[in-house]
């Protein structure tokens, strides 16, 4: 019986400390998720999406923004880094210090998803993005199918963001057929340091100032510098005589579209993309594969980079209730003020 027992107590503690390492190893998943901005608002929801979904999967979850700092974005990882994180999600600001932290962090075997912007020439694991393609074509689409002919300006984003290039690209390659026949005259185009509002809105002001000109169409590729571009015009009394579109569906846009100042915007699911992004995190950070995630490869420059991309949705004035109040993004209150 002594014997039994003693056996029956070593059996006890096997499983005890099987059942403790279980623990232990779910709850040290630990994982970074580091974003350039709050200026770009999704970031914001996504990345509490993000979080929620992780810590669902048992993963512990940092969240952090480093004000358009480069500098500062690269000391948050290694802080990240310190604080022991076995893989990172970064929504990076410059090439070269985002390149250090792809770096850095590979060095000590933590492995780096670049989030919405592909870093060129790093050694990444994954990269989890829209379709710019798409998003392009379907935002130019929506403006030449209303205003066939007429004067344009281009308001892309940040020339040194991929994301900005591949955008444009895919805008200019509706547009040029349109403008070769003379249908469409381009009176300005740009791209827009940091995505930011308010350098799109003293671009355009200096433009206004000294041009007879007028736009009849404004391709901007962000929500936060189409909000800024039409607060502009109403010096000039065109504010919703414009065509505007944009990116992003963020809330002063959304107020814009209900009060036909702005016309569209390219709405990122938030919620499918952020808990998408954290379930491949967790998965990545267990070591587990990756099989029931469609994965293509999207080169960097160095390397092929798996790669999972989630398509964005037009949203027009038709389209805010049912994508997103319906869809839980805002409520009708916060829309409808």
């Amino acid at each position: 019986m002594k014997k039994d027992s003693k056996i029956f107590g070593f059996i006890l503690l096997f499983f005890m400390a099987f059942a403790i390492s279980g623990c232990k190893k779910s709850e040290s998943i630990k994982i970074g998720f580091l974003f350039n901005s709050d200026i770009t608002y999704r970031f914001v929801i996504e990345s509490n999406y993000f979080a929620e979904r992780a810590r669902q999967l048992g993963a512990e979850v940092i969240v952090k923004h480093a004000n358009n700092n480069p500098s500062l974005q690269y000391e948050m990882a290694m802080q990240m880094k310190e604080e022991g994180i076995d893989l990172l999600t970064l929504v990076y600001i410059n090439e070269i210090t985002a390149d250090a932290i792809v770096r850095d962090m590979k060095a000590d075997g933590i492995p780096v998803i670049a989030y919405n912007r592909l870093i060129p020439n790093s050694d990444l694991d994954m990269f989890i993005a829209g379709n710019n393609v798409t998003l392009g074509e379907a935002m130019t689409g929506f403006v030449t199918k209303l205003v066939p002919r007429g004067n344009y300006m281009l308001f892309g984003g940040d020339k040194f963001d991929r994301n900005a290039i591949e955008l444009q690209a895919a805008i200019d390659s509706v547009l040029e057929p349109m403008i070769a026949r003379g249908d469409i005259k381009v009176l300005y185009k740009t791209f827009t340091e940091n995505w930011d509002g308010r350098n799109a809105a003293f671009e355009l002001r200096q433009f206004m100032q000294n041009s007879e000109e007028r736009p009849d169409v404004i391709i901007s590729c962000f929500d936060g510098m189409s909000h800024e571009m039409i607060e502009v015009l109403k010096d000039w009394d065109l504010d919703g005589k414009v065509l505007f579109t944009g990116q992003d569906a963020q809330i002063e846009s959304v107020r814009d579209i209900v009060a036909g100042k702005q016309h569209m915007t390219m709405y990122h699911p938030f919620k499918e993309i952020g808990y998408t992004a954290a379930e491949v995190a967790v998965a990545m950070a267990k070591g587990e594969k990756l099989d029931k995630f469609n994965i293509v490869y999207t080169d960097n420059g160095l390397k092929k980079v798996p790669t999972i991309q989630i398509n964005s949705i037009p949203v027009t004035q038709n389209d805010i209730d049912r994508i997103l109040i319906d869809g839980g993004v805002y409520t009708r209150d916060e829309v409808y003020q």
